[in-house]
């Protein structure tokens, strides 16, 4: 029933090497990070008959390697607060 909406399989992320390393961008690449929605016309039951193009469920499914966590609205706001004020501390989004 999700729907991915981004994911870096094109540009896969920088592999985690511990909080003591401080990354590279010669650093191995590795992992999958993607973000996935509920279309509109996914119901509880399954599916229903209404047009896709309604505006998905309030939840956001986020992945990354193997594991999956489902944020709601407030959590992924805080998110995107935070990443667009590191983006703009770091120089832009570049």
């Amino acid at each position: 029933m999700w729907g991915t909406i981004f994911g870096l399989e094109d540009n896969p992320p920088y592999a985690y090497q511990g909080s003591h390393v401080l990354p590279s961008e010669a650093d191995a690449r590795d992992g999958v990070v993607q973000l996935a929605e509920i279309p509109s016309h996914i119901i509880r039951d399954g599916r229903d008959d209404q047009p896709e193009d309604g505006a998905p469920w309030p939840w956001l499914r986020l992945s990354v390697n193997q594991e999956d966590a489902v944020l709601d609205r407030g959590q992924v706001r805080g998110m995107w607060e935070s990443m667009g004020a590191w983006l703009e501390q770091t120089g832009g989004a570049s």
